[in-house]
């Protein structure tokens, strides 16, 4: 019997040990698979973020507040959480577009910002009376007064209230075109 388990370990010891000696070292050398992406490093991390930006002419263009942003240098972005962004208007400063999100992006230094997550726009306008946008994500080209979203968009003033799936605006003149699905109800004053 005792000789029966030494000859059984050493089978098995004999058996582990030509397992490891033939098989190949790279079942050994492998990495460790992760579920998450190696993330890109920033270049700059900032927290508290106030920027005032002018247009070409020396106009204020837009003012932006975030409470964390990340430069990333290569492809010229700030990336920006629980950001704030005021949009001036070039013929009414008094009365600017407010924006905010839970996320956003700035690419080209301000020529296109994106926002992403509850995303709520809104302008008071000379008479108190307040317009809203809410949508849930939006593209804004702070220098010319454009924005855009291909997603649903919900549009309230005193009026009435306006919904749709994409939009295209121009913040100057104020006119808000619809692209599809377009429901509405207007109140009458």
């Amino acid at each position: 019997m005792r000789n029966l388990l030494l000859t059984i370990m050493l089978l098995g010891a004999t058996g582990i040990f030509l397992l490891f000696w033939l098989s190949p070292p790279e079942a050994f050398l492998k990495k460790p698979v992760s579920d998450t992406e190696e993330l890109p490093k920033a270049d700059s991390y900032m927290l508290n973020i106030d920027k005032l930006d002018f247009d070409k002419e020396g106009a204020k263009a837009y003012h932006l507040e975030a409470t964390e942003a990340r430069h990333f240098k290569r492809r010229n972005r700030l990336e920006l959480d629980q950001p704030s962004m005021t949009t001036f208007n070039q013929n009414d400063t008094l009365h600017p577009w407010q924006m905010t999100a839970k996320k956003g992006s700035i690419y080209n230094s301000g020529e296109r910002a994106v926002f992403k997550g509850d995303v709520y726009a809104w302008q008071e306008t000379e008479s108190n009376i307040k317009n809203e946008l809410r949508t849930d994500r939006l593209v804004l080209f702070p220098n010319k007064h454009v924005a855009e979203t291909e997603s649903l968009v919900t549009i309230t003033t005193p009026r009435g209230k306006i919904t749709g799936i994409g939009m295209q605006a121009d913040l100057n003149s104020e006119q808000f075109k619809l692209l599809s699905n377009v429901k509405g109800v207007h109140h009458a004053l």
